[in-house]
């Protein structure tokens, strides 16, 4: 007596863009672990380095967004983050492009108690 499940079978697909590893191509060396990621120059380094606090960055205004993120993600990965900071605009008044730019924080000051 076979009865039919309730519950439908999930039929798993193949995954034809699945590679297979070549065991001849792999080779055994004797690097030192390093313990750490390599972390590549990213493709706005040169510009985001160049960029003095006061400055912008002019771009389309769809751009301006991720490039505010990729400026504050460079600036959290150099440590610059404390004393910096990012602002966005989107269509600035002048010529309607994006703008993106680089501030030095302002100090809070203490209230009088």
């Amino acid at each position: 007596m076979n009865k039919a499940s309730p519950f439908p079978q999930v039929v798993r697909k193949k995954h034809a863009t699945m590679k297979h590893i070549d065991p001849d191509l792999i080779e055994i060396c004797n690097d030192p672990y390093v313990g750490v990621r390599s972390s590549p120059k990213g493709k706005y380094d040169e510009k985001f380095s160049s960029l003095r606090p006061g400055q912008c960055l002019k771009c389309e205004p769809h751009e301006s967004a991720p490039l505010a993120t990729a400026l504050r993600k460079w600036l959290q990965n150099n440590g610059k983050d404390t004393e910096l900071e990012v602002r966005a605009m989107t269509r600035f008044s002048k010529d309607g492009r994006g703008r993106v730019w680089l501030l030095a924080k302002e100090q809070k000051l203490k209230r009088a108690a």
